[in-house]
């Protein structure tokens, strides 16, 4: 059974990750530009980690540098997506795809098989979220920038799960991890933009989107935390929960339509929610 303590922390991970992902959706101005802004707070948060718990082990590095690739197609793919789709089909098509990729890669690279519980958990992890988010009427564009982004999910989520273990201690792993994750993409909307036209566009919302990379960073930090008690691919599903919270402020906030088989949707994660924390 997944410790308590690492159920709570997954579950606020996916609190925190729709949190954000309003944020960058709900922009109405220069997407990009505030994508960058919180890649910066992101930054931030990795330097304050930095100056507390140092350097990672030397085998730690392999995995930063390749999540950190990763990373800037997840990025690019996500901020694609939601310049042509509803946030509530794009967030939810691409974190429905990740469990299950991440569940076959921990198989193959962790030895990590889960029981019968946990595995029908990540199935209808998955399926509820597609119930969910998917909208057949999207945009062929939005959902095939959702599917780049579940499989870079999928990938940074692997790699990182096994690097934390390599490292031993999310803390200088998720400092340095978070630098070289969130910075390259900052450099360059700032190097596109301009210092002075980066200036003026992130005018108003930097504050916000400082915060939101800061709890970003934090929020990740918590699911490699977890992972290192528990096994990748239910935690990785677990998370995938965020998409409850995603569609119900989306639906206050954005004023996006919830219908039936959304809600049916949201009900079949919460099954298989339950499943993956009370299976052994």
């Amino acid at each position: 059974m997944i410790p308590l303590s690492a159920l709570a922390a997954t579950l606020l991970s996916a609190l925190i990750h729709a949190g954000w992902n309003l944020f960058l959706k709900g922009s109405a101005g220069d997407r990009l530009v505030d994508l960058a802004v919180l890649g910066l707070g992101g930054s931030l948060f990795g330097v304050v980690l930095i100056s507390l718990f140092g350097a990672p082990v030397a085998g730690a590095w392999p995995f930063i540098l390749a999540s950190s690739a990763i990373h800037l197609v997840y990025w690019t793919a996500l901020t694609k997506g939601y310049g042509a789709g509803d946030m509530s089909h794009v967030y939810t098509v691409a974190r429905g795809l990740a469990p299950a990729l991440v569940t076959v890669g921990a198989v193959i690279f962790a030895g990590e098989v889960p029981g019968l519980g946990q595995g029908l958990g990540v199935a209808a992890i998955s399926i509820g979220v597609m119930l969910v988010g998917v909208n057949r009427s999207a945009p062929l564009a939005a959902t095939g920038w959702a599917l780049l982004t579940g499989a870079a999910i999928a990938g940074y989520s692997l790699v990182d799960a096994l690097g934390v273990r390599v490292n031993g201690d999310v803390f200088s792993y998720k400092g340095w991890g978070a630098v070289f994750t969130f910075l390259p993409i900052s450099l360059v909307v700032i190097a596109r933009r301009g210092p002075a036209g980066f200036a003026a566009a992130a005018a108003g919302r930097w504050r916000q989107g400082l915060f939101a990379g800061a709890i970003s960073s934090a929020g990740f930090m918590l699911v490699l935390w977890a992972q290192m008690r528990a096994p990748i691919g239910p935690i990785t599903a677990l998370r995938e929960t965020s998409v409850l919270f995603g569609a119900a402020l989306a639906a206050l906030l954005l004023k996006e339509k919830v219908t039936a088989r959304r809600w049916a949707g949201a009900l079949v994660v919460c099954a298989g929610a339950i499943l993956i924390g009370f299976s052994g």
